[in-house]
């Protein structure tokens, strides 16, 4: 990487033109990858899941970059959330790969004898994470959200490939997390921080703030704007028994000068009189305020002798919540110890995965940016921290979203969860049992392979279907189908062996909207022979 002047691919053979931007050795490879198209399939695995028929979140077995793949025909744009953990390049050893780093010569190979060396620590790390992020742009809604945590070894590089691929003006937040409150001695400063950088996928001009008076604007404006976060009772009190409730006092100034928002306001008690701070404001104007004095709503302090300040009361913010924080202390937050700690609960005082994140944290992501239908996706799962969490905010808040996870079967060692990826399934099955929760998963494992010709669940990537869509058995004309409802259609796949011209037009004529069948089927006589009317055909290959 040329840390001085950086070429964008695209401008790399205009000798004397610069470009602002983020280059390095492979990038355009890394580019490549991700509109490469996808290979093998999604096999289900009943035996490895949780209540395969009836679950609503998904656990995928393999590489994410072919899962991502996969993934783009049914459920690009309809994904809300996306939160990754990916590896921080730190040179540790890990039970997942953590060093992306080039020696010298491997980079002088790659870049040329004349490269900066500090490429070598970042271009590979680099060339990892930028096919991935650009195929979940591709997943997000409109109004989706990415976060990623990530600490100082790579954070620079990654804000400026994610501004590249989702624009700086979709960058919303980089919350520092508390992600520990001990002291380490063993060198000069101790970190305690790592960050979470948070994208949209378009974010919203405006309102932003969710308010009384904009509830309704809010609510249907395209982008994201961040839920709020319910409201601290703990901060209300009622020392006066006013009976509309515990209330707080907050200033009664605003940001910004506004003429017929600027007067003297006097203290009753006092005969004093305050103008708005410099460059501020009063929150109303003279009538306005005229009608909350004689309301009790206005203060001057407890003393009655300071500013004027505005009776809030509880009830009347409750049902708006408050502006999030961007510091995300560990007491409130989780730290990680909190997540290790979370972990031993659940395998009975042992921690089988090394640092993972807390679900606290998670859940107030979640809170931020997901309603209660939406779907959540992690593709560097880890131990499952992200689908314990959103198993635990449904439980909280009655919701009903969906969640993906995808990891790689790195082995662990241990002959009770052999890879990774059992041992993320693990810990879903036993974090349902801990929360009580009926909420299972489907485990699918990507093959080589081609999908399965006699098996309709792994059709369903291939056809853009969504992995948690529910296959409702159907015999028509002896023929044995599997009626499914996608968005406003209603589909039926047939995956026998066997088709006749008694079992088509009865397909055919089954009142389905689409109708897949698999090319074998039709090798002897095209569909075409049949002159039948009827539902749109779909051939799978």
């Amino acid at each position: 990487m040329n840390h001085r002047v950086m070429f964008s691919d695209a401008d790399a053979d205009r000798v004397g033109q610069e470009a602002y931007g983020l280059s390095w050795p492979g990038k355009a490879r890394a580019a490549d990858q991700a509109g490469e198209p996808a290979t093998g399939s999604l096999a289900p695995r009943e035996d490895k899941s949780l209540d395969f028929q009836g679950a609503r979140h998904g656990l995928i077995e393999g590489d994410n970059l072919a899962v991502l793949r996969h993934l783009r025909a049914g459920y690009g744009g309809r994904v809300k959330m996306i939160y990754i953990d990916p590896p921080y390049n730190t040179g540790g050893a890990f039970q997942y790969p953590d060093n992306f780093r080039d020696s010298a010569a491997e980079h002088r190979l790659r870049a040329g004898d004349g490269a900066d060396p500090e490429g070598r620590y970042h271009a590979r790390w680099l060339s990892m994470m930028y096919p991935r992020l650009l195929l979940a742009r591709e997943l997000l809604r409109e109004d989706g959200v990415l976060f990623v945590s990530i600490d100082d070894h790579e954070v620079h590089g990654l804000r400026m490939m994610l501004d590249e691929i989702f624009g700086s003006r979709n960058f919303f937040a980089m919350f520092p997390w508390q992600s520990r409150t001990s002291r380490q001695n063993d060198t000069d400063l101790c970190v305690q921080h790592e960050y979470v950088l948070g994208y949209a996928r378009r974010r919203r001009d405006g309102p932003r703030r969710l308010k009384r008076d904009n509830e309704a604007r809010w609510r249907q404006a395209p982008g994201f704007a961040a839920f709020p976060e319910p409201v601290d009772s703990g901060r209300y009190s009622n020392p006066d028994n006013d009976p509309r409730g515990p209330w707080k006092a907050d200033p009664f100034d605003a940001p910004n000068v506004r003429p017929k928002l600027t007067y003297a306001i006097r203290n009753p008690a006092t005969g004093e009189e305050f103008w708005p701070p410099p460059g501020r404001c009063w929150r109303t104007g003279e009538a306005r305020f005229a009608a909350l004095r004689d309301d009790g709503r206005i203060l001057f302090g407890r003393s009655g002798r300071a500013r004027p300040q505005l009776k809030v009361f509880l009830n009347e913010k409750r049902a708006f919540g408050e502006v999030a924080a961007t510091w995300l202390d560990g007491a409130t937050y989780g730290t990680a110890s909190a997540g290790t700690r979370e972990l031993q609960a659940l395998f009975d005082g042992e921690s089988p995965f090394q640092y993972p994140k807390p679900t606290a944290l998670l859940r107030f992501l979640l809170r931020l940016a997901t309603g209660p239908d939406d779907l959540v996706l992690d593709f560097f799962a880890g131990s499952g921290s992200t689908g314990h969490a959103v198993m635990a905010q449904n439980q909280a808040d009655g919701g009903r979203r969906r969640c993906l996870l995808v990891q790689l079967p790195e082995p662990t060692g241990d002959p009770r969860w052999p890879t990774l990826v059992d041992l993320t399934a693990e810990r879903l099955r036993r974090a349902a049992g801990a929360l009580g929760s009926d909420e299972g998963f489907r485990f699918w494992r990507h093959t080589r392979e081609p999908p399965d010709a006699a098996d309709p669940w792994s059709w369903l990537a291939p056809l853009g279907l969504p992995l948690d869509a529910r296959l409702q058995p159907v015999t028509v004309n002896g023929a044995l189908a599997h009626r499914v409802r996608h968005g406003e259609q209603t589909w039926l796949l047939y995956a026998g062996a066997e088709l006749d011209e008694a079992m088509l037009n009865g397909l055919l004529s089954a009142g389905a909207d689409v109708l897949v069948l698999h090319r074998a089927l039709l090798d002897r006589r095209p569909l075409a022979a049949w002159g039948a009317a009827g539902p749109t055909v779909r051939i799978v290959e």
